[in-house]
């Protein structure tokens, strides 16, 4: 597949595993920059590290947090 996502950024919520996990993983093959979200900063840990095993060039960063709750 080919999506042109270069110089593109994309925030994957619940990409820690499963679903999540593998959009991330495509997202970062196609070349965009990955922001790895999920609750548990180990999870958050492995998910990046799993995604640059399989795209060593890719930009992958993560965050450990809850979206489903606002705090101001």
């Amino acid at each position: 597949m080919k999506l042109h996502l270069e110089n593109k950024t994309a925030l994957v919520s619940g990409s820690t595993k499963g679903i999540g996990l593998a959009i991330a993983l495509q997202l970062a093959m196609e070349g965009a920059r990955v922001i790895v979200n999920g609750r548990a900063e180990s999870g958050v840990a492995s998910a990046i590290e799993q995604i640059r095993q399989s795209v060593p060039n890719g930009q992958v960063e993560g965050i450990a947090c809850d979206l489903s709750t606002m705090k101001v």
